[in-house]
């Protein structure tokens, strides 16, 4: 999910966030990019919240921290598509970049081992990450458990796969306190630079599906070679 914005007293979207998480389905969502605490709807308990980090693994200086983070991964200077061209592409910075990465990690993962459970392959992901560069405890708020690593999510990992089965974050306190029914449910924004709603809400959904797609292709194609 590409998207983040005040969500957070939508009790349409805690529903449908809660029925997905029920569904045994693995939610992965942008932190968001506006430095600021980690936005909705990563925030919701059971989703994996993604920040970004650079290519020397520091977190990068937009994405939104907060103690709902789980995992960062690569977004700053990826290659998207563009919209000057059917042909365009460009260099982009943002969390939605690194949840594109994380989900295909996660669809991966589910694609080797189909019999995990959501929160098995939560866990994988977790357990697996590379530590902070800079050597800070994790989890913590800036990196959440480390930088998803996709090579060490796909080995073999008995005592998480045979271990609980239920959503580690499930039960993820929320730092902002969570729904608040006296407050009007907001509209939700994209997670675009400017913070309000936009063209790339649309956008930015179909870069994360086709990312997930391209990756799961490079590698089937690198395992059959």
């Amino acid at each position: 999910m590409s998207i983040t914005g005040a969500m957070r007293t939508s009790p349409a979207d805690r529903e449908a966030v809660a029925y997905a998480v029920s569904r045994d389905v693995v939610l992965v969502a942008g932190s968001g990019n506006l430095a600021s605490d980690v936005g909705y709807p990563a925030a919701f308990p059971g989703v994996v919240a993604v920040g970004a980090v650079d290519k020397t693994g520091s977190i990068w200086v937009k994405s939104d921290c907060g103690p709902e983070l789980t995992l960062v991964a690569p977004g700053v200077s990826i290659v998207d598509a563009g919209n000057k061209s059917p042909t365009d592409y460009r260099y982009a910075d943002g969390t939605s970049d690194a949840t594109a990465y994380v989900s295909a990690i996660a669809a991966l993962v589910r694609s080797k081992y189909p019999d995990l459970t959501a929160g098995q392959v939560i866990r994988r992901l977790i357990t697996s990450a590379d530590a902070p560069p800079d050597h800070s405890a994790a989890p913590n708020d800036r990196y959440g458990y480390g930088i998803a690593s996709p090579s060490k999510a796909l080995k073999a990992n008995p005592a998480v796969d045979n271990g609980p089965k239920d959503n580690p974050l499930l039960n993820r306190v929320e730092s902002q306190g969570g729904p608040d029914s006296a407050s009007p449910a907001p509209v939700p924004q994209a997670a675009g630079r400017d913070g309000g709603v936009s063209v790339w809400l649309y956008v930015g959904g179909g870069v994360v599906l086709v990312l997930v797609v391209a990756g799961i292709g490079v590698l089937v194609r690198r395992a059959t070679a």
